[in-house]
């Protein structure tokens, strides 16, 4: 069923887009975990044998990256780490992955052949971010700052290194769309969406009309 079957409202558009396009841009047999599953599956939103990503599009009204957003983003970047959340979060996210996708979806070998704590810490170590491509450098920075704040939090050494920070930073990666570009494509799929409403609306009232004619003017034979 396509994703837009039934109504979206501007966020959920918003999310898609920037799912659809990174999932264009990694191409080979990634797939969306919503299209699999559910909307709003836990966490992830995209997977594929070589990884999972968690898309996010925290954005001001024209596409900008407002504080708020940047605070957003590291909140969901330690999500996927587990904080904040739930001391077996990251062992239900790998169990999720598991057993309520459909049997041969692509993903990496270790979520599907590895112990529950190696799915966990593949997830925890190697699952990326996806967020508008206009974003990705100062999200990357605010991360780094951190991170060296924090250590602690993303696993590295008291001290990180500059090889230890461009890992941690690698999993933050853009969509192929710009945020900047973001609220243009919404209005146009929220103006789409709306014109099908209203087509199917004028579709439906025309249909009694022609039921009634009918019956008023039945075919009889000899008439």
């Amino acid at each position: 069923m396509s994703y837009y079957a039934r109504t979206r409202n501007y966020v959920e558009i918003q999310g898609r887009l920037h799912e659809d396009s990174l999932k264009s841009r990694l191409g080979g047999d990634v797939q969306n975990i919503n299209d699999l599953a559910e909307d709003n599956f836990r966490t992830y939103d995209l997977i594929s044998s070589e990884g999972v990503w968690s898309v996010k599009s925290h954005m001001g009204g024209e596409g900008e990256l407002t504080e708020s957003a940047k605070l957003a983003y590291q909140a969901n970047f330690e999500h996927m780490l587990g904080w904040n959340r739930s001391v077996d979060a990251v062992e239900m996210d790998a169990k999720a992955l598991r057993e309520r996708l459909p049997e041969g979806t692509a993903m990496p070998k270790v979520l599907r052949e590895g112990s529950p704590q190696e799915a966990a810490d593949f997830l925890r170590n190697n699952s990326k971010l996806g967020i508008p491509e206009d974003h990705v450098e100062m999200v990357r920075k605010n991360l780094i700052d951190h991170a060296r704040e924090f250590p602690e939090t993303y696993g590295l050494p008291e001290q990180p290194g500059e090889e230890d920070l461009q890992k941690l930073t690698s999993r933050i990666q853009g969509t192929g769309l710009n945020a900047a570009d973001t609220p243009a494509l919404v209005r146009e799929q929220l103006q789409q969406q709306e014109s099908k409403l209203q087509t199917n609306t004028e579709m439906s009232k025309e249909q009694p009309e022609e039921k009634d004619q009918e019956e008023e003017y039945p075919y009889r034979y000899g008439y």
